[in-house]
Order: structure tokens, then sequence, then C-alpha cells
């Protein structure tokens, strides 16, 4: 289903397939947010229920960019019930042909490393390459966030050079530096 649409989901088809494209890159941001597989499940339930029961009223431009606002909200709403710290998470998988073990091996603690890194910088940073990992553009990101594009590519800059700096600043390996560094760059840039 095209995610840029000007009308409404219609049908239950239309419905079911925005439903399976979407749904499991949904659920690893809600789950980055709440920490939590079945909380994570409800914010999504509520979403696309919503979306269900709205589907004649909603004027939808970027369906892309609105599930992932609407999935954002959904989860600070539950975090705010439980009273619960959002925390970023790892979503990266290691796929075994694409890598030989070493490289496995390197590029998982590059991976840590740089999780690791996140860590520090600032809230809205962490969550914009969490929407990157996602494979939004910076535009989406810009619509789910509700601020300029420019502020995107600024934190996403500010975002490489900081990772950057902590990288050349650890004590570890030069080829753990050198992987962290290109995963932090074709993160943030590829897209």
């Amino acid at each position: 289903m095209n995610s840029a649409l000007a009308t409404p989901v219609i049908d239950l088809q239309q419905f079911e397939c925005v439903f399976k494209e979407h749904y499991s890159s949904l659920f690893r941001y809600v789950k980055s947010i709440v920490k939590d597989s079945d909380l994570a499940k409800d914010v999504l339930s509520d979403l696309f229920l919503n979306l269900w029961m709205q589907k004649d009223k909603l004027d939808i431009h970027n369906l892309k960019s609105y599930l992932f606002r609407s999935a954002r909200n959904g989860a600070v709403k539950a975090i705010s019930a439980q009273s619960s710290t959002p925390l970023s998470e790892s979503f990266l998988d290691i796929s075994e042909e694409s890598f030989n073990p070493f490289e496995r091996i390197v590029a998982k603690e590059s991976i840590k490393i740089v999780e690791q890194l996140m860590q520090k910088l600032p809230a809205v940073r962490k969550e914009m390459i969490q929407l990157r990992l996602h494979g939004l553009k910076n535009h989406e990101i810009a619509r789910i966030l509700d601020v300029t594009e420019k502020k995107v590519e600024y934190h996403m800059r500010e975002a490489i050079e900081q990772l950057s700096y902590y990288m050349n600043q650890s004590n570890f390996d030069r080829a753990t530096i050198a992987g962290g560094l290109m995963l932090v760059n074709i993160i943030l840039t590829v897209f």
C-alpha cells in the first residue's frame, strides 16, 4: 500500500495491507520506547483500532509519518501511565549470510558500543536515530516529532559528531572503533 495517501484507509483489505506493511517496524519502535512487548502490542492494538474506527474521518497525507507519530504518542501515554522512563534499545540483527564470523563479532561489538554511546546523546537525538533506523527519511522524522526538517538535519549532524567524538575518545580496539564509526555514518547518512 502506498504510504502517501491523501484519502483515508477505506476497506478491510487495504487496512490489512497497512497493518502487514507497518506493524513490525512500529512494534520495534514502540517496544524501544516502552521496553515491554505486551505493552507495545497494547499500544499498537489501540492505534490500529483507532485507525479503523476513524477511517472515514481521517485525511492522511503521509501514512507512515502518521502511524509513527501516533505510535510515539501512544507509547508516551503508556509510559506516563506506568511512570517509566523511555530508553533506547537495539533492534539491529547481524545476518549470518551478510558477514563472515569475524565480521559478525566486530559488527556486534560495534553495535553494542554505539548503543552505549547513544545513551549519552540528548533524548531528541536518540529518538531521531531510532526513527532513522526504522527507515524514515528526515521529512518524515520532522513530521513525527513536529519539528522542521532543518532541525532534524542539524540534530543528525550533531549526533554523528558526538558519536564520532565518543568513539575516538574510547579505549576500544581500532577495528571496533572503525566498525562503530562506519555504523554511525551508515545509520545517519545513508537513508
